[in-house]
């Protein structure tokens, strides 16, 4: 046999299983199921997308074999299979299993038995009960097969072995303290518990004795007073691979000129690749009950948190991903099926504000991406929007905002940013008690431009000269000022478009705003990290005509200063925007200058 070493992501991880992670064991059965049953999904995938699959159709089954002589317990599928290369691959190393990023999430999380399954390494869980591993495997379409083996020292053995058809066999070497699970009524119990609704049959097999103990009926398609709450959520399970209970499900029959079955699930923690682009779709296809595929255009992107199952009965079983998004079926099944979350999310909003909460901080950031590429139901989603303000440290949405707004009040009033109670931009609307969403998310500078209005209120940033627009101008003595102003500005020289004096201000001196014509500045830098091209925008610096310090600076009519107050007072306003400062090293000796200056 020829050795190879595990990763040393692999190696401990496999140290984790063994001693510490679940606190309830019989899981690895789940996971080897849901395994076996994704093998079969994927044969079956193959068979109906390439040519040379079509002849390993075979009528689908999973076998769990007691074998109390060799203290051995044997999981069995006729799915898709490995060949020498996938179990090196699939077993060994990290490249396909997300162990990496498991491992950083081990060290965060408390909870670490909730945690393997999100990260498609559940096969280590056989460990757990299990002195040796081995995986027997014959790819669909090898005329060879190939055993994998391990006994979880940081190292394995793959060589190559015979097996009569394609599939799977993963066969434990039970632990002394793990031989109930050569119990047959302890495994029927298990397999009832947490895979009773696979939609393939599972036999257990005990000498010559072989019998079906699970329904095999798909439990999307019961009626939902047929589905007790745990056998949701241990489906849920099963479909996602996930150890922790859903947040909530949406199960859904349509009848008419349209006949459908959806089943979809929001998590109760966010998949390990929620942010990567090349996340793992979470919803399957089924026509008439059997599986097609798992595709990431059965829903949009900023849904891609949910898990669950698309069932059609009016689509051909032939249906290829190149023909997908053609499918007028297909596609009204989604349109319904996205009105349905979100609809569905509004309620949980409305009814069960604490849960949604939860939802929120999960998933708000990937929903509010649907205000982008959603337009048919842009309206929907500003309704599941939450957001702290100005006046309140805990969530509300736009309808309690628009609720509690002032008689005089013309706007919907934002700032963008991450330092926001602090910000100089809030002295005018503190005074007129106007209430101030805060938009903290980094992707808020691309959104939230684009929500416009809500109920016909326009959004206006406070932070942009267009939210001017709604107050009554002021007289300010730009003559008095006009050569404190010129030499601030010559101070700053490219560093800012203007400097003017400010009507908005009562407490600081001095505030940076864009004008409305321009991207305010945390649009230019998120533009910028994603490789867009963006003109870096020149801010307006508008000073407080009443502050001290110009107060002072006009009466000692001494402009040599100015020049190094110009420079810090411009840092001032970006750091209290939670911005960086500008040209530190200048900056540091306009400070010793001034500080000299003043001993």
């Amino acid at each position: 046999m020829a050795k190879h070493h595990f990763e040393a992501e692999v190696s401990k991880l496999l140290h984790i299983v063994i001693h510490s992670l679940y606190t309830n064991k019989e899981i690895f059965l789940r996971e080897l199921i849901s395994n076996a049953s994704d093998a079969i999904d994927k044969l079956h995938l193959l068979s109906l997308t390439e040519e040379k699959y079509k002849e390993f159709v075979a009528e689908p089954k999973i076998t769990i074999t007691l074998d109390e002589i060799e203290k051995r317990l044997i999981v069995s599928d006729n799915g898709i299979g490995m060949d020498d290369v996938d179990l090196i691959e699939n077993l060994g190393t990290i490249a396909k299993s997300g162990t990496k990023k498991f491992l950083e999430e081990l060290e965060e999380n408390k909870q670490k038995e909730n945690l393997i399954g999100q990260f498609g390494v559940g096969f280590y869980s056989a460990f757990m009960v299990a002195k040796r591993v081995e995986v027997v495997s014959r790819k669909a379409g090898d005329e060879k097969a190939w055993i994998w083996v391990s006994e979880a020292s940081g190292e394995f053995e793959v060589d190559e072995a015979k097996r009569e058809t394609h599939g799977t066999d993963v066969i434990l070497y039970l632990r002394e303290d793990a031989k109930e699970f050569l119990d047959e009524w302890r495994i029927k119990e298990i397999v009832k518990k947490y895979s009773d609704h696979i939609p393939y049959k599972i036999y257990l097999k005990k000498g010559d004795k072989e019998e079906q103990i699970n329904s095999a009926k798909a439990l999307w398609k019961l009626n939902k007073s047929e589905i007790k709450e745990e056998e949701y959520k241990e489906f849920y399970k099963t479909l996602s691979h996930d150890m922790q209970d859903p947040l909530f499900w949406i199960h859904t029959k349509a009848e008419g000129t349209l006949e459908y079955t959806t089943l979809f699930y929001i998590p109760s923690v966010r998949p390990f690749d929620l942010f990567r682009a090349d996340y793992e779709p979470g919803v399957k296809l089924y026509v008439k009950n059997v599986f097609i595929m798992q595709d990431r255009d059965l829903l949009p992107a900023y849904l891609r948190f949910v898990r669950g199952i698309i069932d059609a009965e009016d689509l051909p079983l032939n249906i290829s991903r190149e023909t997908l998004q053609y499918n007028a079926v297909l596609s009204k099944i989604k349109k319904a099926s996205i009105r349905k979350i979100l609809t569905e999310l509004k309620k949980l909003k409305e009814n069960d504000k604490e849960k949604y909460i939860k939802f929120w901080d999960l998933f708000g950031k990937v929903i509010k991406e649907g205000i982008l590429s959603d337009f048919d139901n842009r309206e929907l989603i500003k309704e599941l929007i939450l957001f702290k303000t100005s006046k309140s440290n805990s969530y509300i949405d736009f309808a309690t905002y628009v609720k509690n707004m002032k008689e005089h009040q013309k706007s919907i009033y934002y700032l963008i940013g991450s330092e926001q109670k602090d910000s100089p931009l809030l002295d005018r609307f503190k005074k007129e008690d106007f209430e101030v969403i805060f938009f903290s998310d980094d992707i808020d500078s691309l959104i939230v431009p684009a929500l416009e209005s809500y109920k016909e209120k326009r959004l206006k940033s406070i932070a942009s000269t267009e939210a001017d627009e709604d107050f009554e101008e002021v007289s300010l003595d730009e003559a008095k000022y006009s050569d404190l102003l010129r030499a601030l500005k010559e101070g700053l020289k490219e560093k800012v478009k203007d400097v003017k004096l400010s009507a908005r201000l009562t407490e600081y001196p001095v505030c940076l705003v864009y004008d409305k014509n321009d991207p305010e500045y945390q649009t230019a830098m998120l533009l910028q990290q994603m490789g867009e091209y963006a003109v870096k925008p020149q801010p307006i610096l508008e000073i407080n005509p009443h502050h001290e310090i110009f107060t002072k600076l006009l009466l000692k009519n001494d402009m040599k200063s100015v020049e190094n107050i110009a420079l810090l007072l411009y840092n001032e306003a970006r750091i209290l925007e939670g911005m960086e400062v500008d040209d530190p090293a200048n900056t540091a000796k306009a400070l010793n200058t001034l500080i000299s200056q003043s001993l």
